[in-house]
């Protein structure tokens, strides 16, 4: 069975604000699970958000592309 996070617990961990996991959901980079109106977040999800967000190459000979 796996462990769910609030979004608190998971800001955290990453050294970010609440907010901004909030943010990550609504935009949605980091899925989350919705138990009424409170957020859980799995080990899982969070590993999916850092791998996508290391997928894309970034052309550093092209700024803001």
């Amino acid at each position: 069975m796996e462990t769910y996070l609030t979004p608190a617990e998971v800001a955290k961990m990453m050294g970010v604000t609440r907010e901004t996991i909030y943010s990550m959901i609504c935009r949605g980079q980091l899925d989350a699970y919705k138990f009424g109106r409170s957020r859980r977040i799995t080990a899982r999800q969070i590993q999916e958000c850092l791998e996508r967000r290391y997928e894309r190459a970034i052309d550093a000979t092209r700024p803001n592309a």
